[in-house]
């Protein structure tokens, strides 16, 4: 859909440049603008072709989510990356939308970057650090195997 096209069917917000990925394209409302209402996208109150109302309020508190946290340690550090990947891997929900989904392109960079860590800090890491690190690389392995799996099962019986 051109341009042009989109701002017929509702969408004025010029500036994804591949139309492909907005509005019309696909009825996607988190791919119209972002589905951010940062006031470039459609006027207030009007709605875009892809649904998406841009007046409505953001309900989430962001705010109150943003606590202090403690110095980062290589062991928090891996923690968090290891957190992220379950998410990824669909074993935790998703903080913000709750939902469990398989992402495992992202899930296998973020077991790569706990990898990379590994590697990177060898010779230089505590006993204990490096025991950690071993069980979580062992962990997050044995369920993105789990992950892959449901994920196949789940699309085999799609079909």
């Amino acid at each position: 859909m051109s341009e042009e096209e989109l701002k017929k069917e509702g969408c004025c917000c010029g500036e994804h440049g591949d139309t492909d990925q907005c509005c019309g394209g696909h009825g996607d409302s988190d791919h119209c603008c972002g589905g951010r209402d940062n006031g470039s996208c459609c006027e207030d109150g009007k709605e875009c072709a892809c649904g998406h109302k841009h007046d409505e309020a953001d309900e989430f508190d962001y705010e109150a989510h943003d606590v202090p946290l403690p110095k980062p340690t290589l062991i928090t550090i891996v923690s968090t990356i290891a957190q992220q990947a379950m998410v990824s891997m669909g074993v935790l929900p998703n903080p913000a939308t709750g939902k469990s989904v398989f992402l495992l392109n992202q899930a296998t960079y973020l077991i790569d970057s706990v990898e990379v860590i590994a590697e990177k800090v060898k010779g230089n890491a505590t006993d204990e650090e490096t025991k950690m690190i071993e069980n979580v690389l062992s962990e997050l392995r044995m369920l993105y195997v789990a992950a892959a799996n449901e994920k196949n099962r789940r699309a085999q019986e799609k079909k």
